[in-house]
């Protein structure tokens, strides 16, 4: 009986604390994985928004510039093929929020990188 009220007692102290903050995302600089539509243009296509949760900024920036180069390459071929698995991240597509921009989800693990990536229509 003694066992069974300490058990409740303790279970609903642990109810009562507050569960454990997510981790923050950390906006990262994206600004060279940016690119014009003409030579000399403003850099409106390629990566906005790079995010790293669980990570440092320096691997989100190495995954985002190897999926793009995947995905441009793709394009190249004529395919319009967005990448799943780069560097052991597995990519989602998340719901869009712009014209002409791919919203991203990478994760490894506890990991996750998150990104747009604009394409030009042209």
């Amino acid at each position: 009986m003694r066992l069974a009220v300490c058990t409740a007692l303790f279970v609903a102290v642990l109810a009562l604390l507050p569960a454990a903050p997510a981790a923050a995302a950390t906006s990262c600089r994206s600004a060279d994985l940016r690119y014009p539509f003409r030579p000399g243009g403003p850099k409106t296509f390629g990566v906005f928004k790079l995010r790293a949760t669980n990570g440092t900024c320096r691997q989100a920036h190495r995954v985002a510039r190897t999926w793009m180069a995947e995905f441009e390459l793709e394009l190249l071929l004529g395919r319009v093929k967005l990448p799943r698995k780069v560097a052991g991240f597995r990519f989602r597509q998340l719901p869009p929020n712009a014209a002409q921009t791919y919203r991203l989800r990478g994760r490894k693990a506890a990991r996750t990188i998150r990104f747009d990536y604009r394409v030009p229509s042209g």
